[in-house]
């Protein structure tokens, strides 16, 4: 619940919404991609995995037999991240990249597994560097408006995700990406606009989370009503009930702010950051 004093903690709650009532915006690629230090922690890795990336251990003893390998390297990073370990896939790309600094696959690939661990600046540092303007890669423009996003930096993402749209017209993921950042620069008309457009995309991997980021625009523009009918349709009934709450109870907090500093943009800054979409690989 929010406080509305005037100090209220809107930043804490904000990045405790990620993982509690904004979890609902959306995922990155093949995962989620939450915007805190919580995604740093290695995950277990799986003694024996067969994926769609392939089997681990053959992928492990190619990588093995030449580190330098990018191909090598880039297959076994695909099949642990599919197993669910980022951090040594991200290793791996690492130590192929120590011998082929100049990659721009592999560059691009730890950009994105970066910014999959949350590590924001050091994602936008690899994808600005992977960037081949002789062939642009949509992907690469959303993932950093992910990143430029994620760092509040919402004009410079803006563009990143426009240029991802020229490449990809309207392709529902980024299209979410920009709607997102524009709610959390209190464009909420915008946001609005861009998410039924997404959402009559008619994606099936994508409908259900578009149509749960439509709720949650709906509900910072006041308009609750549409929001619980759009969200109830996405969510179960209990917890479209706890987030149409949330947004009233953030919508009066930001109220009592703007009440209190007339003119300040604090309330706006304050929007919970969200977690977004890149889209399929």
């Amino acid at each position: 619940m929010l406080h509305t004093d005037r100090k209220w903690s809107a930043k804490p709650l904000a990045f405790l919404a990620i993982i509690g009532v904004v979890a609902l915006l959306a995922a990155c690629t093949d995962a989620t991609l939450p915007l805190s230090s919580d995604g740093l922690s290695s995950p277990l890795r799986p003694e024996k995995t067969t994926s769609k990336g392939g089997d681990l251990d053959t992928l492990a003893a190619a990588h093995k037999a030449d580190p330098a390998n990018a191909a090598a390297a880039l297959a076994y990073a695909k099949a642990l991240k599919i197993a669910g370990a980022k951090t040594d896939a991200i290793a791996v790309l690492e130590t192929a990249a120590r011998a082929k600094p100049n990659d721009r696959q592999l560059t691009l690939e730890r950009g994105l597994l970066a910014l999959e661990l949350g590590d924001t600046a050091n994602a936008e540092t690899l994808l600005r560097t992977a960037h081949d303007p002789k062939a642009p890669d949509w992907r690469l423009h959303s993932a950093l408006g992910v990143a430029l996003a994620s760092r509040g930096k919402q004009s410079e993402a803006q563009v990143q995700f426009a240029k991802a749209l020229a490449l990809a017209p309207d392709h529902p993921s980024v299209l979410n990406n920009l709607a997102l950042s524009y709610a959390l620069d209190g464009k909420t008309a915008e946001a609005e606009k861009l998410l039924r457009k997404a959402a009559a995309a008619k994606d099936a991997t994508e409908a259900n989370r578009v149509q749960q980021n439509l709720a949650l625009v709906l509900g910072l523009s006041g308009k609750f009503s549409e929001s619980r009918v759009v969200a109830e349709a996405a969510l179960p009934a209990a917890k479209a009930g706890q987030n149409l709450t949330y947004l009233q109870n953030l919508a009066e907090a930001r109220a009592a702010a703007a009440a209190t500093a007339p003119g300040s943009k604090e309330a706006a800054a304050d929007l919970p950051q969200p977690v977004y979409r890149l889209g399929a690989q």
